[in-house]
């Protein structure tokens, strides 16, 4: 059996083409029904919380099956996020109903757009499809945002527990597939440099790493903690394809090989699912080579920083700057850190709900070409306020190159820092400092 789950402001009904498309595939097995899932999104009231309860009860409610490994999903866009939110919040690892997972366009870390979501033209353009007026799903979308708290502690549940893993053989087989064409007409609008149009290609990806730089317990000299996510998922990017094209939506796919990458996702086995991983890697590496031009420098990183002190208090107050030194000189480099502020790191976004959480967006392929190839050193500086420097009393030390535990990427690093279609979560830890002095206590 296998269930399809659309996606935000979306209704199963424009599934039908996507559930044929899927029937006619010779899948091995017998021919299985295919049931379309509607829920809630546009409500303001509604949360994933509720998102997730109400799913686990509609299905037991439909009799679908509830036995480990018994059962395909399809999902687009935000139906990853309500599907892997549910499948944690309600079974574990080992008893989970889902043994293959399609993802088509998901938002896995997230929309480019849904922080415009909630603006007044958003609530107009998108509030009448409601069944209660100028609403627009604002906690929903509080989730797709950007850099958003729930993505991240989602991605720590599934990908990062390790003593819990949720993907790969004997687990979920998972497969992402994500177009790369954006939109046409008044609805490229939407569009921004790697994106589908709705979702950016690099936040679909589910194999992300998480990167540990704690600058609390050893603020001179940190060691820096590059994780990976625990399983596996496949990946591919379609180009060709937009965030309603990959879901065979407005007489899509348009690329000519969605539909068997489709059916394989559909029909991958435990046996040979790592060998469908590396296939789709090198079909990935294909397109973008195909892609040429300026696509082929679309490569980015969806970089995701949360900045806390020792006490965990997020600190919502900080500016986060990438730049590159002189040759042999301890002086910023003034054209090379021009060209990494205006090709490189291309856009710093700030979640409205919590400013300790920014995604930075990272063009790899422009990093590679401006420091990798001249062999040259990358360097982040992070201010925060208070600055102790300032105050005077309590608060932070600036992290520079050229101050107390200086963050520096150099050439052989960057190939892992900074991969293509990827979301990479940087945990931050920053010392809060009081000055001496700052309580007393004289002899009465």
């Amino acid at each position: 059996m296998i269930v399809i789950l659309h996606g935000w402001s979306d209704r199963s009904s424009s599934f039908r083409r996507l559930a044929n498309l899927i029937s006619a595939m010779a899948l091995p097995g017998p021919v299985v029904p295919i049931l379309l899932g509607d829920y809630v999104s546009m409500d303001d009231d509604v949360n994933f919380d509720d998102l997730s309860d109400a799913m686990q009860k509609a299905w037991k409610e439909s009799g679908l099956p509830t036995t480990p490994r018994s059962i395909d999903l399809v999902v687009h866009s935000t139906g990853a996020l309500v599907a892997r939110y549910w499948m944690t919040r309600h079974f574990t690892p080992e008893s989970n109903p889902i043994r293959r997972l399609l993802m088509l366009a998901p938002a896995n870390f997230g929309s480019h757009l849904a922080h415009k979501g909630t603006s007044f033209l958003g609530r107009v353009v998108k509030g009448f499809r409601s069944n209660r007026l100028f609403h627009t799903g604002a906690n929903i979308l509080a989730g797709l945002e950007l850099a958003s708290p729930f993505t991240w502690e989602l991605a720590k549940v599934d990908r990062f527990d390790a003593d819990r893993r949720w993907y790969g053989p004997g687990r979920v087989l998972a497969t992402v597939l994500v177009g790369t064409a954006g939109y046409s007409g008044i609805s490229a609008a939407a569009n921004a440099d790697g994106s589908d149009g709705t979702v950016l290609v690099s936040t679909a990806n589910l194999n992300p790493a998480m990167l540990e730089l704690d600058f609390v317990s050893d603020p001179r000299d940190p060691t820096p903690r590059l994780t990976s996510s625990q399983g596996v998922t496949a990946f591919c990017r379609l180009p060709g394809d937009n965030h309603s094209t990959a879901a065979a939506k407005d007489r899509g796919p348009r690329n000519p090989l969605t539909e068997s990458l489709i059916k394989a996702a559909l029909s991958v086995e435990d046996a040979n699912f790592h060998q469908h991983c590396s296939e789709l890697a090198l079909q990935n590496a294909q397109f973008r080579r195909e892609e040429g031009g300026e696509a082929a420098t679309q490569g980015y990183q969806n970089t995701v920083c949360w900045v806390s002190d020792q006490y965990e208090a997020d600190v919502g107050d900080y500016f986060l700057e990438a730049f590159a030194k002189q040759t042999n000189a301890n002086r910023e480099d003034r054209r090379l850190t021009g060209l990494i502020q205006d090709k490189v790191l291309t856009t710093v976004h700030t979640n409205a709900h919590n400013a300790a959480f920014r995604s930075l967006q990272f063009n790899c392929d422009r990093l590679q070409d401006a420091l990798v190839l001249g062999n040259r050193n990358l360097y982040i500086a992070i201010t925060a306020s208070p600055e102790i420097a300032d105050t005077r009393t309590a608060g932070y030390r600036t992290v520079s190159y050229n101050d107390i535990g200086s963050i520096q990427i150099t050439p052989n690093e960057m190939g892992t820092v900074f991969v293509p279609d990827r979301s990479l979560l940087v945990r931050l830890k920053l010392l809060r400092e009081q000055v001496d002095g700052l309580v007393r206590f004289k002899r009465a």
